[in-house]
């Protein structure tokens, strides 16, 4: 039998992925391997060739797969430790399908060789057009680039590439697995002791202190809450979705999702930082209409966004002077210009272009919607920012979480209804 370098003292496995996840997963396998006095070393080779080379004992087993593994490679043998749990997602781009229900993609990717991922295509109820690359940076490509609709992953590997950055992606959790650690049958006799070694690390807390050092958290549990009586929901006016008088595409969606669970609802129009202070002091439950890139201190955003935002803008006038660059926004506004002049806050959009007017400021930034009646000559604009997918924001607590399920699983059911709606409409 052909064999890579390997004894009694060292044993041979395909390389993982890189990333945090895997790093922690790799190093507590080496601790416990140490233990027996063996070293671990690894070689690059796709996933399939990896598992057909473990099964023949040319390498040593597979470092961490589910136990779906046994039913095709019966020379493979399970470490009984659960070592370690992971969530396979949908991940999909909300540009091009909304709130993307999988019963509407009709193209999707993962990488071959990824046996719970492949148990869950084959009970889709649909049969999309699937590609299978033999890695992930394939599946991120294609992807990106539009050639799918959806591609299907493990977190740790959504959370390893560059999509976890992207905030126009969506993603739907669709099972949790277990991985196991797995040796050829040839070193059998390993499995007893190696058991052992995990079992009391994971009692002394050696694991736990592994993945805080690896980054790896597990996700806190969120406990229930009783419906709320009463539920207050603030936002800044952003003409056409959250106009003065209550109207607006957000306030709507508001009073659609909100008293599904709770008996009343209050909404609150204000400004932005006044908005972020009440959700912040607990004196409200949610700010809608939020940016991922407002950085907000204490909050959590929901999973799904809610609509988009549209494109800001810097105004200025023909001449140029040496004012403040006058704001009347978030705060985050302030980033999208790299500049050593100093800024003025005002409390609202038609104070900063009143100012313009009079070059007491220098330039203006803000949404073009928000340009006053008055301007007789159209102002110079430069973009700094497209437009961006919003949010509804929740206090970073318990109770804010548990807000943040409710939502989130009421908006999704919601659009599910309505989209099975649309397509019995559609057939009759």
């Amino acid at each position: 039998m052909t064999s890579f370098a390997f004894s009694e003292q060292k044993l041979t496995f395909r390389a993982p992925e890189e990333g945090p996840f895997t790093q922690y997963v790799t190093a507590v396998l080496e601790e416990a391997y140490e233990k027996l006095g063996i070293e671990l070393e690894y070689i690059e080779l796709p996933r399939l060739r990896g598992e057909q080379l473990a099964a023949e004992g040319t390498i040593a087993g597979e470092l961490g797969r589910t136990a779906l593994l046994e039913d095709k490679r019966r020379h493979l043998r399970r470490v009984p430790f659960p070592l370690f749990t992971f969530d396979i997602i949908a991940v999909a781009d909300r540009r091009n399908c909304g709130y993307c229900p999988l019963s509407e993609m009709k193209s999707l990717a993962y990488v071959n060789g990824m046996d719970s991922i492949t148990k869950l295509v084959e009970n889709l109820p649909y049969e999309p057009s699937i590609v299978t690359p033999i890695d992930i940076e394939q599946v991120v490509k294609l992807l990106d680039s539009g050639r799918i609709q959806m591609a299907f992953m493990g977190d740790f590997q959504f959370e390893n590439s560059d999509l976890k950055d992207n905030p126009h992606l969506i993603t739907h959790k669709l099972s949790t697995e277990v991985g196991f650690h797995y040796l050829n049958e040839e070193h059998a006799r390993l499995i007893p002791q190696l058991t052992y070694h995990l079992q009391t690390m994971r009692d002394n807390g050696r694991m736990k202190a592994l993945r805080e050092q690896y980054g790896v958290t597990l996700e806190t549990p969120i406990q229930p809450i009783k419906r709320p009586e009463q539920l207050t929901v603030v936002g800044a006016i952003h003409q056409g979705l959250l106009n003065a008088d209550g109207t607006g595409k957000l306030w709507n969606l508001a009073k659609s999702v909100f008293p599904t669970f709770t008996s009343r609802l209050n909404t609150v129009v204000s400004s932005w930082q006044r908005s972020i202070q009440l959700l912040q002091e607990g004196r409200a439950d949610a700010l809608i209409g939020v940016r991922p890139d407002q950085k907000i201190k204490n909050i959590i955003l929901s999973k799904y966004h809610i609509a988009y935002d549209d494109s800001i803008f810097l105004f200025t006038l023909e001449k140029p002077n040496d004012g403040p660059i006058c704001v009347s926004g978030p705060r985050f506004m302030q980033t999208l210009v790299n500049t050593e002049q100093p800024f003025y806050r005002a409390s609202n959009s038609l104070d900063c272009f009143a100012l313009l007017d009079m070059e007491r400021v220098s330039a203006v930034i803000d949404y073009k919607d928000n340009l006053p009646d008055w301007t007789e000559k159209p102002y110079k604009k430069q973009k700094l920012s497209d437009p961006q997918p919003l949010f509804v924001a929740f206090s970073d607590n318990n109770r804010g979480r548990a807000l943040r399920q409710l939502f989130d699983n009421t908006l999704f059911e919601q659009t599910i209804e309505k989209t099975a709606k649309q397509q019995i409409n559609e057939r009759l």
